[in-house]
């Protein structure tokens, strides 16, 4: 006979469950609530490789290794990789927050540490091969084919690229596992790791998560782990709080750039949120396209208009093609199809042509456009980059620039160039580019007529009565109070005859 009250749950159910769950490779039950976010993006993107970026304290060893146990034990025969910066890390922090987890592993799962070869064993067969990316340690990790590979602080790892293209790719194709990059953001701005991170941004393969967001998913905690008192804290110990780069780096996930390094200063976050959004077309305006060819880089175009009335260049939708992979066919079916996908009248069903459209000076394209497909673009001026940049720059301060939120590849070139050491061209994009859709952007700019008014001669009448109704053009003659116009209307009514009645 049971010696529990109803309703209430005794020590050993719980240990019965927790067993069983453990018996299930179910494991996400011990993690806290941000990292249970990180979880769930994990499994719900289909892309081989994630990213995240997320801030310190967060737990995210804790959650690459919940990955790493259930991947083993739901799996017999697994064989994971879980790399970290430096080989000695895994004595000091890996294995530690290993022992945590399986702290109530049931024996018969629980899996042994083979020190010589820095390798978790399972009695499944399974098994999670620890190593670091210093000294060339991780060539250690070639050989067996790899279900799951997980790098922990990639942006602290050395030679990132090699051990991703070269290592772990090869590696889990045969088995078609996936690949977790995770870490703070680097200090270093030219790392690896953060041209992982805009690709992915852009591919929507990318979760990031800040201290200020980690006290919001534990609201609903009984006990949250991170609070506002506990960042009050961190604070403490950074000199200019919140604005000091290193505690934006650390904790906000934020790519600190030296100004001289940055193309685009301007296009801050504050500025991005009013940017970044959707715009009410206004009843006429001139329509743009500028385009930055690439047959090595990208190919950027961008689909725009000048907002006349607000002086705002609202930039609708982009273009983005492989270079390589381009045919001037292919490029002009999809300029085609952008155009009229935007600019149909949707009452009328007729295609308005932009006003301008311009473009790089590779004059065999452009050519090749217009002789075979009827796409006339313009040669654009190229002299006085500096200038051109510096008027964009003054556009985006001023919020003369709106984006459209899928322009994503241009949003993320913004945020992003930067100059290489020379000064005088951009650094490679991670997009295999050289962020050519802020190219586009400057030729876009530079070519955009700001004083051309595109409304109709007489198109802005004065109202009369409730502002709904527009019935007089106004003039000089026809200023002043309502009663004084509808006389004037109501005179120029009056017949004017020679015609005397009789009487």
């Amino acid at each position: 006979m049971s010696n529990s009250l109803p309703g209430v749950v005794t020590d050993s159910q719980i240990r019965e469950a927790r067993d069983r769950l453990w018996e299930m490779g179910i494991l996400h039950w011990k993690l806290d609530a941000t990292q249970k976010k990180l979880y769930e993006f994990y499994h719900n993107n289909t892309n081989k490789t994630v990213v995240v970026n997320a801030s310190r304290r967060l737990g995210k060893s804790f959650f690459l290794i919940i990955l790493a146990l259930e991947q083993c034990i739901q799996h017999p025969k697994s064989i994971v990789k879980l790399i970290q910066p430096e080989t000695g890390m895994i004595r000091k922090n890996l294995n530690p927050d290993f022992e945590v987890m399986l702290e109530d592993c049931p024996l018969d799962l629980r899996p042994n540490f083979n020190k010589q070869d820095n390798m978790w064993i399972f009695p499944n067969g399974s098994k999670i091969h620890l190593a670091g990316t210093d000294n060339g340690n991780y060539d250690k990790l070639r050989g067996s084919n790899t279900h799951l590979a997980l790098v922990d602080e990639a942006g602290f790892c050395t030679d990132l690229k090699h051990i991703i293209n070269s290592i772990l790719i090869p590696l889990t194709t045969l088995t078609k596992g996936r690949i977790v990059l995770s870490s703070t953001t680097p200090p270093n701005p030219d790392h690896e790791f953060n041209e992982y991170m805009e690709f992915a941004e852009i591919e929507n393969n990318l979760i990031r998560k800040t201290i200020f967001d980690a006290i919001v998913d534990h609201q609903s905690e009984t006990y949250p782990r991170i609070t506002h008192e506990i960042v009050a804290d961190i604070l403490k110990g950074y000199p200019g709080g919140i604005n000091n780069p290193s505690f934006q780096t650390e904790y906000l996930c934020k790519r600190v750039f030296n100004s001289t390094e940055a193309v685009l200063p301007e296009f801050t976050e504050e500025i991005q949120l009013d940017t970044i959004k959707q715009w009410p077309r206004p009843a006429f305006y001139d329509k743009y396209v500028a385009m930055d060819i690439g047959f090595v880089d990208l190919t950027a175009i961008l689909f725009a208009y000048w907002d006349y009335d607000n002086q705002v260049l609202v930039i609708e939708d982009e273009l983005i093609q492989d270079g390589p992979s381009s045919t001037t066919t292919i490029l002009a079916n999809k300029i085609k199809n952008k155009e009229k996908d935007l600019w149909t009248n949707l009452m009328t069903r007729e295609f308005e042509e932009p006003y301008l459209r311009v473009s790089d000076n590779n004059l065999i394209v452009i050519n090749d456009l217009q002789m075979d497909h009827n796409i006339t673009f313009l040669p654009t001026e190229k002299h006085d980059k500096l200038t051109y940049i510096s008027q964009l720059r003054t556009m985006i301060e001023n919020r003369q620039i709106i984006i459209n939120p899928r322009c994503k590849t241009l949003i993320s070139h913004m945020k992003t160039a930067t100059w290489d050491k020379s000064k005088k061209d951009f650094k490679r994009s991670p997009d295999n580019g050289h962020y050519d859709a802020v190219a586009a952007l400057i030729y876009l700019t530079r070519n955009v007529d700001r004083t051309r008014n595109p409304y109709p001669a007489g198109y802005r009448y004065m109202q009369m009565g409730s502002r709904s109704n527009v019935f007089v053009k106004e003039t000089a003659e026809n200023r002043g109070s309502t009663a004084e116009r509808f006389k004037r209307l109501e005179q120029s009514f009056i017949p004017k005859s020679s015609f005397r009645k009789k009487t």
